[in-house]
């Protein structure tokens, strides 16, 4: 498939060298718990300092993974990646998701840590076995390119599944190059138009780029222009410049045949 370049979007290309978009630190279950707990009512009102002094020294996963977060972010005082690094390890080692997810992160990029991406890989593992969308996909991504991991794609198939099951669009819109191509699994094109609908139907306007050409070539769909142009319509209205791009030439062909039948 002679895909269009995609510029600046997010989506990945498994068969071909790429820069990942990792995506950033977790900010859910800050302080979750006890609506009373005084760290959570100061961190509420914005009173950054009074919730790093009451958040119980990191006693908890969720107080060690606040302070981290709190300490990456210079909420209370200024940024300190490396100690935000020491918190998340502590919330991360407790068990914590997010906290295993920012880890991840910070030793993927080298921030507070030194850039380790063997150790990214494992504590992305160690979150997505907690049903963590993102590093599921982020451990999907390794695995795709060889990166902290040995190259299996057998193991990038099984995490973009397992994330495309939580609802995921991103993962359906990988799932569904996989099968175009047959990456990792035989190549099924009806089925690479299955994934790209479903994420098409959710929004994404990737995936409504990628079905609308399906449509447009007939390549795993009955080729169908009206059909086509609909998806393409809808990518293009969310801004993509590709789907403008292949609007512009659907059109220009039209009016090129109406000057030849005249």
């Amino acid at each position: 498939m002679n895909q269009p370049n995609h510029g600046k979007n997010k989506f990945v290309r498994l068969s071909s060298g790429r820069t990942i978009s990792w995506g950033t630190l977790a900010l859910f279950l800050v302080l979750a718990g006890c609506s009373e707990h005084p760290g959570r009512v100061a961190y509420r009102q914005g009173e950054h300092a009074g919730a790093l002094g009451q958040s119980g020294a990191g006693d908890t996963p969720v107080a060690a993974f606040a302070l981290g977060l709190m300490l990456y972010k210079g909420e209370g005082g200024s940024a300190d990646p490396k100690q935000a690094a020491v918190w998340f390890r502590k919330a991360a080692q407790m068990g914590h998701p997010g906290a295993q997810y920012n880890l991840a992160l910070l030793y993927l990029n080298g921030e507070g840590v030194a850039r380790d991406h063997k150790e990214a890989s494992r504590w992305f593992r160690l979150a997505a076995e907690q049903d963590t969308v993102e590093a599921q996909l982020n451990l999907g991504l390794m695995y795709a390119k060889g990166d902290g991991v040995t190259k299996e794609l057998r193991e990038t198939l099984r995490w973009f599944r397992r994330a495309a099951g939580q609802g995921s669009s991103k993962a359906e819109v990988y799932l569904g190059e996989m099968y175009f191509r047959g990456e990792g699994v035989a190549q099924d094109r009806g089925e690479a138009a299955r994934r790209f609908r479903v994420a098409a139907g959710r929004g994404s306007a990737e995936a409504q780029v990628y079905l609308g050409i399906m449509y447009l070539r007939g390549q795993g769909v009955k080729k169908d222009r009206q059909s086509a142009a609909l998806w393409l319509k809808k990518a293009a209205a969310q801004g993509s410049g590709v789907a403008k791009r292949y609007l512009d030439q659907m059109s220009g062909g039209k009016r090129n045949a109406a000057r030849v039948a005249g």
